[in-house]
């Protein structure tokens, strides 16, 4: 059974890459498998207690996860002054950062073959209300059951696996909870995080350069066979 969800992005998202420093001021232009399955944990966790997170833990770490991403998406590059630990007692420095303007809606769907993540997750995703950066909102819009898969000719590609390459469009570097991965391994609370549970891929998003300028770049979604 396949749960989409639908999302009208409010505010800049941003999300910084897992293999970069916070100097680095690039952002990804979709949610990863990962920060999407840390959205839905964080809500289960405060909807029902940790308890609840630990016993749906494995059934969340294994969702497969399609996205249909917005009409557009324009990214903006600015340069903001930072304070950092050093010097009197602070330093003052300079840092890049990105956000991403989206108009449309993103679609996420969710494969569900637990049954019980199944009739509790319209309620998690109805709570969730960011991904990615903490100020990334989200406006929750509804959701839809389907027992047909979502294909790319709907406008979905797979973020749980490598897309095909060579491919038209955006490659981005998605992600996901490793198969092995346990609670301890995600928990920001625990000393086992080291790699935080992660592996990763890249995806090809279907987006086509529209404009650029000196300190934008416009993408818009092309048309899927």
């Amino acid at each position: 059974m396949w749960l989409k969800a639908d999302y009208e992005p409010v505010a800049a998202f941003g999300l910084r890459p897992s293999n970069t420093t916070s100097s680095g001021g690039k952002s990804l232009i979709c949610p990863t498998p990962y920060a999407i399955k840390m959205a839905l944990l964080d809500r289960m966790i405060r909807n029902w207690g940790l308890s609840y997170g630990l016993e749906s833990f494995d059934a969340v770490r294994d969702l497969r996860i399609l996205a249909r991403v917005p009409l557009a998406v324009a990214v903006n590059r600015t340069f903001q002054k930072v304070l950092r630990p050093g010097g009197d007692p602070w330093i003052s420095t300079i840092a890049q950062r990105e956000y991403c303007f989206f108009a449309g809606v993103m679609t996420l769907a969710f494969e569900t073959p637990d049954e019980q993540i199944a009739a509790d997750l319209p309620g998690v995703l109805a709570a969730v209300n960011y991904f990615g950066r903490r100020g990334s909102f989200m406006q929750f819009l509804g959701c839809t059951v389907s027992e047909e898969e979502p294909t790319p000719g709907d406008g979905f590609i797979d973020l749980s696996q490598p897309s095909d390459v060579p491919a038209l469009g955006f490659l981005q570097r998605m992600d996901d909870m490793r198969s092995n991965a346990t609670f301890d391994d995600v928990s920001v609370f625990s000393t086992r995080r080291s790699d935080g549970g992660r592996t990763s891929h890249t995806v090809v998003f279907p987006y086509q350069l529209d404009r650029h300028g000196f300190n934008h770049t416009v993408y818009v979604r092309r048309v899927m066979a």
